[in-house]
C-alpha cells in the first residue's frame, strides 16, 4: 500500500467519524434543549442569562453549524435579559463582553442561567471554581453542562481517545483548558446542586436552585 493510499484512507476515515459524531451532537444538543426547557418550565423563569452567549458568525460553516443551538432555541422560547461572552457576538437579544469568572451584573440579577458548555474553557480549577460562584450569585436557579473527559470523543475536536493524554490536551488549550470527570465537575458544584449523566455519557448537566 503506498503512502498516497494510506493518507487517502485516513482522510476518509477521519471524515466518517466527524460525519458521525455530528450526527451524534445534534442528538445530543436537541435533547439539551428538552432538559433545558423542561427546567426553565419548572421554575416558571421570567428571564435568562446566557453566559457564552454566541450570535451568528459561524452560519453556514458546516464543523460550526451547531454552535449556540441550544441558546438559539433557549432564546426562541424565554426572555433573555442578557448573554454574555469574552469575544464580541452579534445577537437578537442584549450583549456585552463579559468574563463567567466575574460577572458585571448585581446579585439575583436573573431568574435562570445557562453555561452550555462553557466551564471547560474559563481555566483551571480555581477558574471554574469562580465561575460557578458567580452562577450562584447572579442566578436564582441555572443549569451547568460540560463534555465527559472520559467519553471516548473528545466533543471539541472529535479525536477518539487522545484527549486522554496530558501531553495531547496541553497542545489543545485553545479549544479547552480543563476536560471534567463527573467527579471533578461535582466537585465544583455547591451543596444542593444535582448531576445528571453517567459516568461514561457525553455529557453532564448540573441544575441548581435556591
Amino acid at each position: 500500500m503506498t503512502d498516497t493510499h494510506e493518507q487517502h484512507l485516513d482522510t476518509l476515515f477521519k471524515r466518517m467519524v466527524r460525519k458521525a459524531v455530528l450526527a451524534f451532537s445534534a442528538r445530543n444538543r436537541r435533547k439539551k434543549v428538552a432538559d433545558v426547557l423542561a427546567f426553565v418550565n419548572e421554575i416558571q423563569a421570567r428571564d435568562v442569562l446566557l453566559v457564552g452567549a454566541m450570535g451568528e458568525e459561524n452560519a453556514g460553516i458546516d464543523d460550526k453549524a451547531l454552535d449556540g443551538y441550544v441558546e438559539k432555541q433557549l432564546a426562541d422560547h424565554c426572555t433573555i435579559k442578557m448573554g454574555i461572552n469574552v469575544v464580541p457576538a452579534v445577537t437578537p437579544y442584549p450583549f456585552q463582553i463579559a468574563d463567567a469568572r466575574s460577572m458585571p451584573f448585581v446579585d439575583d440579577y436573573a431568574d435562570f442561567a445557562l453555561a452550555n458548555a462553557i466551564i471547560e474553557h474559563v481555566g483551571q480549577e480555581a477558574d471554574q471554581r469562580q465561575m460557578v460562584n458567580e452562577m450562584t450569585r447572579v442566578a436564582r436557579n441555572w443549569i451547568i453542562t460540560t463534555p465527559n473527559k472520559w467519553f471516548p470523543v473528545e466533543a471539541h475536536t472529535s479525536a477518539l481517545f487522545k484527549h486522554w493524554s496530558p501531553a495531547w490536551r496541553r497542545k489543545h488549550e485553545r479549544e479547552f483548558t480543563r476536560l471534567l470527570s463527573k467527579r471533578e465537575f461535582r466537585a465544583l458544584l455547591p451543596k444542593g446542586a444535582k448531576i445528571s449523566g453517567a459516568p461514561w455519557a457525553p455529557t453532564f448537566t448540573a441544575r441548581y436552585s435556591r
